[in-house]
This record gives C-alpha cells, sequence and structure tokens, in this order.
C-alpha cells in the first residue's frame, strides 16, 4: 500500500495536473465550438442564459481538481498498469462531458461515441468485464434511456433528456456492464434529484433567474459512472 501510494503522489500527482492543462484547454474550446454551431439564438438562448464567470470558475476548478485526483486514486486502486491507464481515460472523459455538459446542455458526438468504442475495445482486449457484457450493456444504457424519453415525450410533447445522455448512457454500459449500469444510474438519478431538491429548497429558482432552466443530467451520469467504476472494479 505504501509503493502505491508513493507511486500515486510521484506519478499521479504530476500526470493529473499535466492532463488538467490539456484537456481544460480542451474543453474551453469544445464549447465554444457547440455554441458557435448551435448559434446564440433558438434553444440555447432560451434555455441557457449566460452564466456568471464566477460560476465558470467554479465547473473550471472542479474539473481541474477531478483531473488531479482521479490519477492518484486510480493509481492506488490499480497500481501501474493496462487497468490505470484505461481507468484514467474513462474518468477523465466523464469529467470533461461534464463540465461541457453543466455549461452547454449538450453532450458532443466527438466525445461520447469515442469513450462508447474505447470502452468496448477495451473489454474485447481484456478488460475488467467481458465483452458481451459490454456490449449488452451498451445497448441497456441508450434503451432504458430512450424509453424514459419517448414516454416523456408522448405524455408532454417535449423532450426530457437530450440524445447525448443516451450515448453517455451507453458508454457507461460498455465501460461497467450490465451488472453495474443499473446502479449507475441510480447514483446519478438520485444526486439529480437531491441537488434539485436543495436548490429549490434555497429559494435559488425563485429569487434569481438560474443559468439553466432544465437540468442537465450528463455530471450525474458521470458521477455514477465513476462511483460505479471504483465500486466494482476495486482491486485494492
Amino acid at each position: 500500500m505504501s509503493e502505491r501510494l508513493l507511486l500515486a503522489l510521484t506519478v499521479g500527482l504530476p500526470a493529473g495536473a499535466l492532463s488538467a492543462v490539456v484537456l481544460l484547454a480542451w474543453a474551453r474550446r469544445l464549447r465554444c465550438r457547440l455554441l458557435k454551431q448551435w448559434g446564440v439564438a433558438g434553444r440555447l438562448a432560451s434555455n441557457l442564459p449566460a452564466c456568471s464567470v464566477a460560476a465558470k470558475r467554479r465547473l473550471d476548478r472542479l474539473l481541474v481538481g477531478g483531473l488531479c485526483l482521479s490519477p492518484v486514486l486510480v493509481l492506488l486502486n490499480w497500481g501501474l498498469g493496462w487497468f490505470a491507464l484505461a481507468a484514467a481515460i474513462y474518468c477523465a472523459g466523464l469529467q470533461v462531458l461534464a463540465r461541457i455538459d453543466a455549461q452547454t446542455h449538450l453532450l458532443p458526438d466527438a466525445l461520447t461515441l469515442p469513450l462508447l468504442w474505447a470502452g468496448l475495445l477495451f473489454q474485447w482486449l481484456g478488460g475488467w468485464i467481458a465483452l458481451h457484457d459490454a456490449v449488452a450493456g451498451a445497448a441497456a444504457g441508450y434503451a432504458v434511456l430512450w424509453l424514459i424519453w419517448a414516454v416523456f415525450r408522448g405524455c408532454t410533447g417535449r423532450d426530457g433528456i437530450g440524445f447525448g445522455d443516451f450515448k453517455l448512457a451507453a458508454a457507461t454500459g460498455a465501460w461497467l456492464g450490465i451488472e453495474a449500469l443499473p446502479w449507475a444510474l441510480l447514483v446519478a438519478s438520485c444526486v439529480a434529484c437531491l441537488v434539485t431538491c436543495v436548490v429549490a429548497c434555497s429559494g435559488t429558482l425563485s429569487s434569481r433567474r438560474p443559468c439553466s432552466e432544465s437540468l442537465a443530467f450528463g455530471p450525474y451520469l458521470a458521477l455514477g459512472g465513476i462511483v460505479m467504476l471504483f465500486c466494482t472494479q476495486n482491486s485494492l
């Protein structure tokens, strides 16, 4: 354990800091590209009022902190090796997606689809679970959220879940498998409900206009995926 701790501090922290510098700049550039692609009119203008500079800085600090911490936890859990590299890539991808979705309510295919295929490739090369479990998890993740979307749209005529959430849930299933997927979705849903209740009870929504009138579910899906990764694949 002491050797892993030393490895995590001497290798994980510098690697996390380097990834934070690179990925934060990339996330900012991708966010600007998405906003430019969708435009300031239409859905983004009506549903996503400009967030304050302080809110953006808080999101950036959360991303930097998470990117610095996750390699340390990964090395503590798996040591230096193939599994640690895969887990670090998965965690970094989820955190970047969470940051982008929190600001834009968009989960770009340029990140969700590579993350999905990377999970399937990793399992095919002998990852944590069997390939058929990964394929079943990916299919189930997409199907479950699609069914929720279809029912909600049929009842209300509105989209309750974004299509990017389908693909992120599919990526979670590909990395964690069909058995861990329900728990990841449960963690995401419970935390999202808790945050929504806390914000509503604090009076934030009634006292001032929030940065978004709808809930970005991507950050909670990312949290559920990371939590279940360490819970189901713990090698300590």
